[in-house]
Parts: C-alpha cells; structure tokens; sequence
C-alpha cells in the first residue's frame, strides 16, 4: 500500500513518530489468497448493526469502526470477523479488517496472516500492505496485524492518525479488533479518531458496573459509542415458539 508508506513518511520527515531501521522494499508479486471464508451463523444477526453504519459508509471516505470489550473473553475477535466477512462479501465495500489485540491475534491467525510484521511497522521499512496482509478469496477483505511480533510496541498517536486518514481513502470500511480496555492497551488505539465504537459484551457473563465503567473510560478518551453487541446470546424460549411471538 504505497499510500500508507508515503504518508507515514510525511509523517517522519516532519520530526514525529519513531523509524524503524532499513530502506524500503521493493514489491514483488501479490501474496496468494489467503483461504476461503464465509460468514459465520453470527452474521445473521449482526446485519442489522451493518444497517446501521450505512451513514457513515456513504461518505466520501471510509470509516474506522472500534470493536472492544471491556475484559477479556468477551468474544471480540469473533464479532469483529464476522462483520468484517459480513461487510465483505455484501455489496461490494472494501474492507480492511485490522488485528490491533498484538499479545493474542486471534483475528490474523485465523487468516493466515503474517504475525510478525504489521501496518505500522511494515509501512515504516516500506513494506506495503499487500506483501503484509492477506486477501479472503470471494470477498472485498482484506486482514492484516497493526503491529507485528517483531516491532517496537504501539504507535505514537500522530503515526496512528496519519495511519486511519490513510486507509480511509483506500477503503470503505476499516474494521478494529481492539484489545480489551482492561489490558491497558486499548487507549493507545486513539478511540477519539475512529468513526464509531462498539462494545461487545458476553451476555450473562459481564457485571454492568464493568460494562458502565468501560463505557465511561472511552467517553472520558473522547471515543463516540454507536452500541453494545451482545454475544454468545441464548434463547430461553424454543425457536418455533419464538418465531409465533
């Protein structure tokens, strides 16, 4: 993505953000298509959340959707994937799903993803994204690391801001799976910057004190919440008497 690389580049020749050592490479072939997927049983019911983000995907940029939890184990990288997949494969949007959760990329693992080199670092030695990322066959996705194993801890938040601007003039829609708030990690990801955020919560399992004082912590960093997703959700109610209701 050679966007990306100048702009960070700007960015560094302006005195902000941190290199990293070597010179830019040059790009060879496009990376094999990573395997297939389709949505998952969830998609169902997250269409109505892609309904709802219509707005901001009618602009004339992309917008730069948060998914976090407030702990871990709520299920983040599960809904995070299956909406990008979701966004991926109706219409034809371009998607770019990021894996911002560097101590456990379950997002990038499930893709097949390079984990040892990322967006911010690979844009610095003028890796571009298509050598970093990988490509879902028969969808508009692509999915990639923010960070990779080998670089050199968060982003600085000017380099992160030029980041976002970047990809949203080559995407639609940029989708992060964020770590969780209790991490620590998750403000580093400059919640203020994105378009909208989404709090994903596992259903009867998560006190309300957690999820009111995550909710409080973003609006404090200056984030704008769209909702909260419920996941892992069970019907006490059998399906055939439900549908009858």
């Amino acid at each position: 993505m050679s966007g990306v690389y100048e702009a960070l580049q700007r960015v560094r020749q302006g005195g902000h953000g941190r290199a990293l050592s070597g010179e830019r490479l040059d790009r060879g072939a496009d990376p094999a298509p990573g395997p297939a997927r389709s949505p998952g049983p969830a998609a169902a019911e997250l269409t109505p959340l892609l309904a709802a983000v219509r707005p901001l995907l009618d602009g004339s940029k992309g917008a730069v959707l948060h998914f976090v939890a407030a702990a871990l184990g709520e299920g983040t990288s599960t809904i995070a994937r299956e909406f990008a997949l979701l966004a991926g494969t109706t219409g034809r949007r371009r998607t770019l799903l990021i894996d911002a959760a560097r101590r456990d990329p379950q997002t990038a693992r499930y893709f097949n993803c390079d984990l040892t080199r990322g967006l911010i670092d690979g844009a610095w030695i003028g890796q571009e994204e298509a050598d970093l990322g990988r490509v879902v066959n028969g969808t508009t996705l692509s999915v990639v690391c923010l960070i990779g194993s080998r670089g050199n801890g968060p982003a600085d938040p000017v380099t992160l801001s030029a980041l976002y601007e970047e990809l949203r003039a080559q995407f639609d829609l940029i989708v992060v799976d964020c770590p969780a708030i209790e991490s620590g990690e998750y403000a580093t990801l400059l919640p203020e910057e994105a378009d909208g955020i989404f709090l994903v919560i596992r259903a009867e399992a998560t006190r309300p004190a957690v999820i009111s004082h995550a909710k409080a912590l973003v609006e404090q960093a200056g984030g704008h919440f769209l909702g909260a997703v419920l996941n892992a959700r069970r019907n006490y109610i059998p399906g055939f008497m439900y549908r009858m209701l």
